[in-house]
């Protein structure tokens, strides 16, 4: 029994460690949006541009949906008002902001989970397609908790041999 106790310990410290990587991945996501958008805030002279970056980097934190919730609207209400330009320039910030996120992501989280980038973009995609936008969410939980898994097999198989 204590054997078990052993494997489910190692288990359950290797899911906190790679949940707690996960955090710190999002957190350096965030910061990385937040550097984005103040960057292009301030150079578009938008007033109280930290503030806003600071806003909208924080709601990126929202899967799938995260900074075009703010940032689409805002585009769009520039555009229906007549802003064209500045429109266009809160698009293109939106375009950029998404493009890095999307690369940086998968290779910022495997990093700090420990789960190499194109396992953690694997889990992500098919945890998304079986269970849709949930499973994009926990698509890096996932991959935690296989990792984990795997780990505690390992230790046990040189172990038991």
């Amino acid at each position: 029994m204590n054997k078990w106790l052993y494997y489910f310990n190692e288990l359950t410290q290797s899911i906190s460690k790679g949940l707690t990587g996960y955090l710190k991945a999002m957190a350096k996501l965030a910061l990385l949006g937040l550097v984005i958008l103040s960057i292009g805030l301030w150079y578009f002279n938008i007033d109280w541009w930290f503030l806003k970056a600071l806003t909208i980097a924080i709601i990126d934190l929202v899967p799938i949906v995260g900074s075009g919730l703010i940032m689409v609207p805002w585009a769009l209400g520039h555009l229906f008002l007549g802003n064209t330009p500045l429109a266009i320039q809160l698009g293109l910030l939106y375009v950029v902001l998404v493009i890095v996120r999307q690369i940086a992501e998968p290779i910022i989280t495997g990093r700090e989970i420990g789960v190499r980038a194109v396992y953690t973009l694997l889990s992500t995609v098919v945890c998304g397609i079986i269970f849709g936008p949930l499973g994009a969410v926990f698509g890096a939980v996932v991959a935690i908790i296989l990792k984990s898994v795997f780990e505690v097999i390992t230790i046990k198989d040189r172990v038991d041999s």
